[in-house]
């Protein structure tokens, strides 16, 4: 599943082929979609955003497109409608003066109103973005003291949308190396100085991951990346069997909420 780092890369992607377009191309797989697609037809896209792991196209009469890629889902971006090659039909295709834009696999897809979104029940339940500018180291280490989110395995919590929207497993595992934090601990069994480079650790994992994808200059509002370092690469993600870069352990592979996490025995504690 893409995490947030690629989710925000695409949005800012497709800002490029639809902000300020009229979307004169709109083709829905799902019937019940196909019989609305004039709530997008013939408007301009008002903007596009990523929301943890979901992709928000807005558009200027106050709907927006939701839609979410879970494992599966992928957009393909092409200049017209004969480049989108596949033997499978898109669950949605945007087409306007630029080129076309079409998501495949996607299982969430749904029209919303904007002033409605809040009560969409994935967006509903969003903790802080972890590449939401607003956001700060701050707003972690707080939340790491909370009674509830205290008695959380870290393995556990470091997925879970509510806690930190946009993470993921090969976030996961990169934050939790960085902290030098083993996955087993809780946030009730660390100290202050543990909580707070698990907390940075949060903020600046992903957003590094999301500043490497980026090419040439940075995207409109996205300028409080401009001092994060533009490469990234894994630490311990899909490292199995190699020597740790910090202390030279060799990384190991486990499952923790049937989910794959690579971490090192020797410097996480």
């Amino acid at each position: 599943m893409p995490e947030g780092p690629e989710v925000h890369d695409l949005a800012d992607r497709l800002t490029r082929l639809l902000q300020d377009e009229m979307l004169d191309d709109v083709w829905f797989r799902d019937p019940a979609l196909q019989r609305r697609r004039r709530l997008l037809t013939g408007q301009r896209v008002a903007g596009i955003v990523a929301r943890g792991k979901a992709l928000l196209i807005a558009v200027e009469n106050g709907w927006t497109l939701y839609t979410h890629g879970h494992l599966f889902g992928f957009w393909r971006i092409v200049d017209d409608r004969d480049g989108l090659t596949s033997d499978t039909p898109p669950r949605v295709r945007l087409g306007c003066a630029r080129g076309v834009a079409a998501l495949y696999a996607a299982p969430s897809v749904a029209l919303w109103r904007t002033d409605e979104l809040d009560r969409q029940p994935y967006l509903a339940k969003l903790g802080p973005d972890v590449l939401d500018p607003a956001v700060d180291a701050a707003v972690f280490e707080a939340a790491l003291v909370d009674p509830v989110i205290a008695r959380r395995g870290l393995a556990v919590l470091l997925l879970e949308q509510s806690f930190a929207a946009g993470m993921g497993n090969y976030l996961r595992s990169e934050v939790l190396f960085e902290a030098r934090l083993s996955p087993y601990r809780t946030p009730g069994d660390l100290d202050a100085p543990q909580r707070t480079r698990l907390a940075h650790a949060l903020i600046d994992v992903p957003r590094r991951a999301y500043r490497a994808k980026q090419r040439g200059a940075l995207p409109p509002g996205k300028e409080y990346l401009a001092r994060i370092p533009g490469g990234f690469r894994f630490a311990v993600f899909e490292r199995e069997g190699t020597a740790c870069p910090r202390c030279g352990a060799v990384i190991v592979n486990v499952r923790i909420a049937s989910r794959r996490l690579y971490w090192c025995r020797g410097c996480q504690h």
